[in-house]
């Protein structure tokens, strides 16, 4: 009967109703301060309607309070956000024991490239990380060094088209196509050219899972925020046919290195050495030589998973890094001059021989980089899950077990206390002297043990791209971002600028 529907309903709305009430007082029951939430998606309401990206969200969030720590809802996912740079420290460093899980989405049966190192936990963490460590040590790195110039070759060849054409160049696409080439060199050995080559599946992939669709929104918002519900609706973070184009590199480069004894100082190499023997070794070894002992040995899902997360963490993040940096360099043309200087400087000295060594003598070089990774850091937030009750020292307050973290990178990174005039690109406060700046308070690639595993190398080709380019040529904003300023798309979690970054590039006198 009409009033039995209508009781029903009564009682469905009033226990929706009072679910919500409880939920949306949990950080009040446990006498921490939050936000007001608002129905259905808690605090995060822009971020899920695709009104701000998720590093604005976050910088709006830091600023908006002066506590320590506050308490923000995700749906109703608590979530507890911190402030403090020391609380910084005990969470990422001091008391990592408490918070060794990000407690992001990660589902390997369901989606088996998401059993990537960024997306572990507990002790499956714990040894994918004592494994890939040795891959990624400054000798490592030499090995791969001139890999890194030929890309930055072929680089230079490109772009002194482009300054005869005098042509506006999207500098975020070219950087993204410079530094799928080395992924694609260093990851799999394999000689792409994707800055000739626009369309190559290489970068065509790498387009495609970083595209601020509405689509890769939802997924990185489920990833990232709301890893129970990606459970529970079997959320695949990437397209089938993604999956299948890295099983199929991986299978293939296996079986052509194995089948013909090919030995390459890359990642893949390294990645092969730990499927047969279950280790890599720290001295210069290379070879893949199967291992009779008893130690577990890497699944091909787990060596694709890994290839995948080196892929997508490789390009992106430093083809972002470099675009910002060569946008304040071209708002900044007197910097830009003291970065050509040095560069000037450090090839004299090397007879003009772009060595190992000398891309380690450029510190102002370096400064620009670090003063980019704080105004545009790649990833706005680190995030944490709490394992075991933790009381805050100095506090009454006790994080439960299973509570989530949030660390706002871009918050900390424009803050004044630390940063004085943070809207403004200064590179000398990254100088040598500067006491202000602390490992807490600057976080392009977390800190602690679960610091970016692969971050040497991502400096290293930012840092190559960019010095082989200001070498050559000046740079200058184009007409567009003249009288504009940049806007960023909302679906994306590392800063998209709408419309890419369009830069002119001219020939240097030298």
């Amino acid at each position: 009967t009409l009033l039995e529907v209508s009781l029903f309903f009564t009682t469905l709305i009033t226990i929706g109703y009072l679910y919500t009430k409880h939920a949306f007082s949990y950080w009040a029951r446990n006498n921490v301060k939050s936000f007001k939430p608002s129905f259905p998606f808690g605090n995060f309401t822009p971020v899920f309607l695709s009104k701000k990206s998720i590093g604005e969200f976050i910088r709006e969030t830091y600023d908006s309070t002066k506590e320590d720590f506050i308490g923000l809802y995700a749906i109703f996912r608590p979530i507890l956000f911190v402030r403090s740079s020391e609380l910084c420290r005990n969470i990422l460093v001091k008391d990592f024991q408490y918070f060794h899980d990000r407690g992001v989405y990660s589902d390997e049966k369901v989606d088996p490239l998401s059993g990537h190192l960024f997306s572990l936990s507990g002790e499956k963490w714990k040894q994918m990380r004592a494994k890939l460590t040795p891959t990624f040590t400054s000798g490592r790195l030499k090995a791969m060094f001139q890999t890194l110039i030929d890309c930055g070759n072929s680089l230079e060849k490109h772009l002194k088209i482009k300054a005869d054409e005098n042509a506006e160049i999207e500098m975020r696409d070219l950087m993204a196509r410079y530094t799928t080439n080395i992924i694609a060199s260093v990851a799999f050995g394999i000689d792409v050219d994707s800055i000739l080559e626009p369309n190559a599946p290489f970068r065509q992939f790498g387009r495609k899972v970083f595209a601020p669709t509405l689509k890769n929104g939802i997924r990185n918002a489920l990833f990232l925020i709301l890893p129970r519900l990606a459970e529970l609706v079997k959320l695949k973070t990437v397209d089938d046919d993604y999956e299948e184009f890295i099983f199929s590199l991986v299978k293939q480069t296996i079986h052509y290195r194995e089948s013909n004894n090919i030995q390459r100082k890359d990642f893949m190499q390294l990645l092969l050495q730990l499927r047969n023997t279950g280790k890599v070794d720290y001295g210069e070894e290379w070879n893949i030589t199967s291992s009779k002992d008893n130690i577990k040995k890497m699944s091909i899902n787990e060596l694709a998973a890994q290839v995948h997360v080196f892929f997508l963490a490789g390009f992106e993040t430093s083809s972002t890094l470099m675009s910002f940096c060569l946008y304040e360099m071209a708002r900044n043309p007197h910097t830009q001059e003291k970065v050509q200087q040095e560069i000037d400087q450090v090839l004299k000295r090397h007879e003009g021989k772009w060595s190992y060594d000398a891309m380690m003598e450029m510190k102002y070089l370096d400064c620009c980089i670090d003063e980019t990774l704080r105004m545009y850091p790649p990833v706005p937030l680190l995030n944490r899950e709490c394992s075991a009750d933790y009381q805050i020292p100095g506090t009454k307050t006790v994080i439960k077990k299973g509570t989530a973290v949030f660390i706002p990178c871009v918050g900390l990174h424009y803050d004044p206390q630390y940063f004085k005039d943070p809207n403004t690109f200064q590179p000398e406060r990254f100088s040598a002297g500067n006491q202000n700046i602390n490992s807490f308070n600057f976080l392009p690639f977390g800190e602690g043990p679960r610091i970016c595993i692969g971050l040497r190398l991502g400096k290293m080709q930012a840092k190559i791209g960019l010095a082989i380019m200001l070498y050559k040529f000046n740079i200058h904003l184009g007409e567009k971002l003249k009288h504009s300023k940049i806007q960023y798309a909302p679906e994306s979690i590392v800063p998209a600028p709408i419309g890419g970054l369009k830069l002119r590039v001219s020939h240097r006198k030298l």
